[in-house]
């Protein structure tokens, strides 16, 4: 062989280690996942790169510090333990578990680093998700991925985006997050059950059908009040609230809201909400909160 092809051939074994070492820099989120689709989501395309996702950036905690914090709330749950019932306000739950501000500062420095700015980065209250808003193009290559949209195979009018490969984080960074939520994971669509009665009939229970065409089926107040044979309340401590979590895609618009109000003759405001909402997707038929 001539010297020239004994250079190149050392050059593209540099380049080629080159590479390695650059993809050893990076870590491999979520490797026991292997599988980017679902028999109920329906490939579609790859999103125009301008296309804006959002999603949630998980850090992690400190293990020693949910260990510790387990015990305490045990403790606190004990009707035989000197701490029963004194719970813990919300600054005393975070100072215990919330992940460092410098494991925050790291992450958001690094959206930073893609353009992305303060206004698309939520912080939720306990300091330990990350809620941003991006575009696809900026997202494929922050994770080092390719998201495609997926269609629902049975609600036709519900699309959402999708990773189709793994995605990677750079070292210096996963070791702060647990994982990007909302890019891998197909949500299940909630769509109205078949009643059974004992003896495996469809139940035709009047209380089913008390708010209306769009709840038949589902369960209302009256099936509630029935079930477990309280009255509604007709006064109310002034102050009072209740709070509700829902999860899995799930968000709530105002005028389903309130028109599940008016039908079901009750009322609902909400004051205050924790992680964020998506209205658009009721539009599609993706919400069922008000239930």
């Amino acid at each position: 062989q001539s010297l020239n092809e004994i250079i190149s051939m050392l050059f593209a074994l540099l380049v080629v280690a080159l590479a390695v070492v650059a993809r050893a820099a990076d870590v491999r989120m979520e490797p026991s996942v292997n599988v980017f689709s679902s028999s109920k989501w329906q490939l579609e395309k790859t999103p125009i790169d301008n296309d804006v996702i959002k999603t949630t950036f998980v850090l992690k905690h400190d293990k020693a510090a949910m260990e510790a914090f387990e015990r305490t709330l045990l403790d606190r749950s004990n009707p035989k333990s000197a701490n029963y019932g004194k719970w813990l306000k919300h600054d005393e739950i975070k100072s215990r578990i919330a992940p460092s501000t410098d494991s925050v500062k790291k992450v958001t420095d690094f959206l930073n680093s893609f353009g992305i700015t303060e206004k698309d980065i939520n912080v939720n209250k306990m300091g330990d998700m990350l809620t941003v808003s991006m575009p696809v193009k900026t997202a494929n290559k922050m994770l080092k991925t390719e998201f495609a949209l997926f269609r629902s195979v049975s609600q036709r009018n519900v699309a959402i985006p999708r990773i189709t490969k793994p995605y990677y984080l750079p070292e210096e960074i996963a070791q702060h997050v647990q994982i990007v939520a909302d890019i891998v994971r197909f949500p299940s669509l909630r769509q109205g059950p078949t009643i059974f009665n004992s003896d495996g009939k469809v139940s035709t229970d009047p209380e089913f059908n008390t708010c209306g065409t769009k709840c038949n089926g589902f369960t209302t107040p009256d099936v509630l009040k029935t079930a477990y044979s309280f009255e509604y309340m007709t006064t109310a401590t002034a102050g009072n609230s209740m709070s509700v979590a829902e999860f899995q895609y799930q968000y709530y618009d105002n005028t389903d809201l309130q028109s599940f109000g008016d039908a079901c003759g009750v009322t609902a405001d909400v004051e205050v909400t924790i992680g964020g909402n998506n209205p658009k997707i009721c539009e599609a038929g993706g919400c069922v909160e008000a239930l």
